[in-house]
């Protein structure tokens, strides 16, 4: 079983906690992956965004070629051990 939403969502939350700067998401799009560094400041609205266009197993709901494969959270430097 590979990621689910509810991952997604405790990764913003641990984020807020422990106030950190950043959350990385690791998109794999079309054979691509690609990370997605969310700024403090816009969790709220991403997380709201991947709630829509996210289904439950992280399979975007308009491109079963999109889905997310990893979630963090961190410091800038943190992002090389997701890439």
């Amino acid at each position: 079983m590979g990621l689910a939403k509810e991952a997604l969502f405790q990764t913003f939350d641990k984020a807020r906690e422990t106030e950190s700067p950043f959350v990385f998401v690791k998109v794999n799009a079309e054979g691509t992956d690609e990370v997605i560094v969310i700024p403090a400041k816009s969790f709220d609205a991403k997380e709201q965004f991947y709630d829509k266009a996210y289904n439950n197993e992280l399979v975007h709901v308009m491109n079963s070629k999109v889905c997310i494969r990893l979630v963090s959270y961190g410091v800038a430097s943190d992002l090389y051990t997701i890439i």
